[in-house]
């Protein structure tokens, strides 16, 4: 039996190779353009939630009758990421929250805002450094910088880092 040349094949072969090369190079660009539209839209879901939880804070706020004495009844939380730091992303960034949040509510919520000044710096003291582990697999230290009360509302920015261990 007789082999065929393979010179009658070659025009074949490379017009096949290019076409695989063309679907391999498609489906990789298709790829991170789905994963890149997906990572947008988690991060927006992140930025919604933490709008709809203020909104209903609000909300709540606005509800309750005013009793004469202001009390902090909601706390809004600023966090920065430390200078000369990596930037937080927008997962850790809201789970650092959470957590600060809940520390800073069991500290401050329904507290009269103008004895504050004498819980402030025990709070300061007791959260200023304090670290969060485990989050996003990273540890991370939080500093609060500013605290600012009115209309019955805690606003506080803080600046969060990486924790790094020696």
């Amino acid at each position: 039996m007789r082999v065929p040349a393979f010179s009658r094949y070659g025009r074949g072969m490379q017009a096949a190779a290019f076409f695989l090369c063309g679907m391999i190079v498609g489906a990789a660009v298709y790829s991170a353009l789905v994963l890149d539209q997906t990572n947008r839209i988690v991060l927006n879901n992140y930025e919604l939630k933490e709008q709809a939880e203020l909104a209903e804070q609000q909300a709540r706020q606005k509800e309750k009758p005013n009793a004469g004495e202001t009390v902090i009844s909601s706390i809004v939380l600023y966090v920065n990421e430390a200078p000369g730091r990596e930037p937080l992303d927008a997962v850790a960034e809201s789970a650092l929250k959470e957590r600060l949040l809940s520390s800073l509510k069991r500290s401050f919520m329904g507290r009269k805002i103008y004895d504050i000044g004498s819980d402030a710096a025990l709070a300061r003291s007791l959260l200023d450094g304090a670290v969060y582990p485990d989050i996003e697999k990273k540890d991370y230290t939080v500093h609060i910088r500013t605290a600012l009360a009115a209309d019955g509302r805690l606003t506080i920015w803080a600046e969060a880092a990486p924790l790094l261990r020696r």
